[in-house]
């Protein structure tokens, strides 16, 4: 069978468009808007600095509004409204895949779809995995600057089998949502490892709702589920202690450009002993920057941005935003 040409089937402003939809179909987080994504988000993404600035008002606390009178020589108080920026670090990604790699297993296929949907699904896994990193470090800048105050912890290493108080239950998972307070409505989506979201179909099998046309993800109570086995489970001496995130809309913005050419098709003469090989590369510039927080992550020269790893280090990230504007809770569990 003839092999397929990437550079008769490919076309790059075609494609980069299909395969940012198709992205945004496949991702949970996308699709929910835990990642809200908007085109001055995109012009971030695009613009050459590598760290921008998100200005925002601060919030000011309640106080009684004031009586009115009739005597004129009362004067009555304004209340004050300030500003500040949240410093955001951008993201350079690429990732390149051989013609064979691409077109192999393709008969009968619509390959440009095809093509596009293996680099739809690759950038909605590394995009989650990049939101995971982030957590992490917001988790570990938490509980060291901020009291913990968005992490329930019932976890321990101890020996023996964990308790119920120590596992994943409906009673552990609204412990964690209370960290918001009255802000607590504002989080609608649970990424969990699928030995957790296992331990919770068999406590309750009827709390979950299954995907549908009009509803595409598991839900949980209502909240979206996401299942994802990477990071969120860490073996201790005696037991593994099991990371939930839930997670509100707006919790991250999303800014998405191409970087330099974008995507290319490129022909390497000399691979294979000169035999030649095609290959598709694309390439991002991502703003994926969680609300309320400054970050700084380390960089390792020559790199543009911090790995996955520096996202996750201590120092990374610092909260400005008041824990009830931040829709961000973490729940450590041992099942």
């Amino acid at each position: 069978m003839a092999s397929t040409a990437l550079s008769n089937v490919v076309v790059p402003e075609v494609f980069d468009r299909y395969t940012r939809q198709q992205t945004t179909l496949k991702s949970a987080l996308l699709n929910s808007a835990v990642l809200v994504g908007a085109s001055n988000f995109d012009a971030l993404a695009a613009s050459e600095s590598t760290v921008v600035t998100l200005p925002h008002f601060n919030p000011f606390a309640w106080v009684e509004s004031d009586l009115m009178n009739d005597d004129s020589a009362v004067k009555g108080g304004t209340a004050a409204v300030t500003a500040a920026a949240q410093v955001a670090q951008k993201d350079y990604r690429a990732k390149a895949w051989s013609a064979m790699e691409l077109t192999s297993a393709v008969i009968g296929e619509d390959v440009p779809a095809y093509i596009a949907n293996i680099a739809a699904t690759y950038w909605t896994q590394d995009i989650q995995q990049n939101v995971l990193a982030k957590l992490k470090g917001i988790e570990v800048a938490n509980v060291a600057n901020n009291g913990g105050d968005m992490v329930v912890n019932v976890a321990t290493d101890a020996t023996g089998t964990a308790t119920a108080a120590q596992s994943v239950t409906i009673n552990t998972i609204l412990d964690a949502c209370q960290t918001m307070g009255d802000s607590a409505d504002k989080l609608g989506v649970i990424v969990m490892h699928s030995q957790v979201f296992t331990n919770l179909m068999k406590l309750e099998p009827h709390a979950f709702q299954a995907p549908s046309e009009t509803q595409p993800f598991t839900t949980y109570y209502r909240k979206r589920v996401v299942i994802d086995d990477t990071g969120l489970v860490v073996q201790g001496t005696n037991r593994k202690t099991f990371t939930t995130y839930i997670l509100g809309q707006g919790a991250f913005a999303y800014g998405e450009a191409a970087f330099g050419r974008g995507t290319t098709v490129v022909y390497d003469d000399h691979s294979g002993n000169n035999a030649g090989e095609e290959k598709l590369i694309t390439r991002k510039q991502l703003l994926i920057h969680p609300q309320g927080f400054t970050c700084a992550a380390a960089i390792t020269s020559p790199a543009k941005s911090p790995s996955l790893a520096q996202y996750s280090a201590a120092g990374a990230f610092t909260r400005v935003f008041e824990r009830k504007n931040v829709p961000i809770a973490i729940l450590k569990t041992n099942a």
